[in-house]
C-alpha cells in the first residue's frame, strides 16, 4: 500500500487536471457565438451578439462576415475591395491568415487617415502587423498620401475613381462603390472621421464627394454618401456606453438626416446592405422590435 500511495496521488492529480480541462472545454462549447438578428423596416440589419469575457464573439462575427463577402466578390469579379479604419475592427482580421481568403485579390483602402504632421499615416501604421500577417501585396495597400488634408482628399478620391471596375465599382449615383466599408463607432455617434455636425457631415446626404478633409483633424475621411454607396457596410458598436447612441441611430425616424448622429445616417437608400453589430450591453436601451 505504501508503494502504491505515490501512484494513487499522481492518478488523483491527473484526474483533477482532466476535470479542469473538461470544464474549460464545456465552457468554450457553451460560449459559441449566439446572436439574434433584427431587420428594421428601412432594411438595416441589426445583429445582437452574446459576448463573454473569454471569447471575442464580435470579432469572430466580423471575421466570418468579411471572409464570406471577400470570397463572394472574388468569385464574382476577381477582386474584393474593403475600406477600413483602425483599432478594434481591424485587429480581428488577422484570424483570416492561413489561406482562408486569397489576399492577392484583396485591396484595402482607408476610411479615414491623418495626412499632416507627426500623426500622418496613423491608421496605416497601426494596421501594419495585421497587413503583414495576412500577406497582402504592397500594391494592394492603398495608402492615403501625406499632403495637406484638402489635397490628400482630392488625390485619394481620384486614385479610387481610377481603379478598375473589378476592384472598385461605381454606384448609380456616380460615387465609387467598395465591396465593404468596415467601420467602428463612438458613443457620440461618429464613425470614420465623421463627427457630429462637422463640415464633412452636414454636406450629406446628397453630396457628390467620396472623401473630404476632416475638420480639425489634419486628415481625411470617407463621406456618408460614399459609405452609403458601398455594396456592404458593417458598423460595430459593442460597448455599454454606446447604448443610448444605438437606440437613437436605429429607432429615431429622422436618423438618415440627423447630423448629430453620423452613424445613424448610414442607410440602405443606395442599395447597400447595412449591418450593425451590437452586443447585449450596447443594445440594452433598444425598444422592443
Amino acid at each position: 500500500l505504501i508503494e502504491k500511495a505515490p501512484f494513487l496521488s499522481q492518478q488523483l492529480q491527473i484526474g483533477i487536471m482532466v476535470g479542469m480541462i473538461m470544464r474549460l472545454l464545456l465552457l468554450f462549447l457553451c460560449a459559441t457565438v449566439a446572436h439574434g438578428l433584427v431587420v428594421l423596416p428601412d432594411g438595416r440589419r441589426v445583429h445582437i451578439i452574446k459576448n463573454n469575457i473569454l471569447l471575442d464573439n464580435v470579432g469572430d462575427f466580423i471575421v466570418e462576415r468579411v471572409e464570406e463577402l471577400a470570397k463572394k466578390a472574388i468569385a464574382e469579379k476577381g477582386a474584393f475591395s474593403m475600406s477600413i479604419g483602425s483599432g478594434t475592427t481591424v485587429k480581428p482580421l488577422s484570424a483570416l491568415a492561413g489561406g482562408r481568403v486569397d489576399f492577392s485579390k484583396v485591396h484595402l483602402f482607408f476610411g479615414n487617415e491623418r495626412t499632416e504632421g507627426e500623426a500622418a499615416g496613423k491608421c496605416f501604421n497601426s494596421g501594419q502587423e495585421v497587413f503583414a500577417c495576412l500577406g497582402i501585396p504592397e500594391a494592394n495597400l492603398h495608402r492615403v498620401p501625406e499632403l495637406p488634408a484638402d489635397e490628400a482628399a482630392e488625390a485619394y478620391e481620384a486614385e479610387i475613381r481610377g481603379m478598375p471596375p473589378s476592384v472598385v465599382g461605381t454606384c448609380s449615383n456616380g460615387l465609387p462603390s467598395f465591396d465593404l466599408c468596415l467601420l467602428g463607432s463612438g458613443a457620440d455617434g461618429h464613425c470614420a472621421s465623421l463627427y457630429p455636425k462637422s463640415a464633412q457631415v452636414i454636406v450629406s446626404p446628397g453630396g457628390h464627394r467620396a472623401y473630404l478633409a476632416a475638420e480639425g483633424k489634419g486628415g481625411i475621411t470617407i463621406t456618408i454618401d460614399a459609405i452609403n454607396s458601398a455594396r456592404n457596410v458593417m458598423l460595430s458598436a459593442g460597448k455599454a456606453s454606446q447604448s443610448d447612441m444605438t437606440r437613437k441611430c436605429l429607432a429615431w425616424s429622422n436618423a438618415a438626416t440627423n447630423h448629430n448622429l453620423p452613424a445613424g445616417m448610414i442607410s440602405t437608400g443606395e442599395g447597400a446592405v447595412v449591418e450593425w453589430i451590437l452586443t447585449e450591453e450596447s443594445a440594452a436601451d433598444m425598444p422592443a422590435m
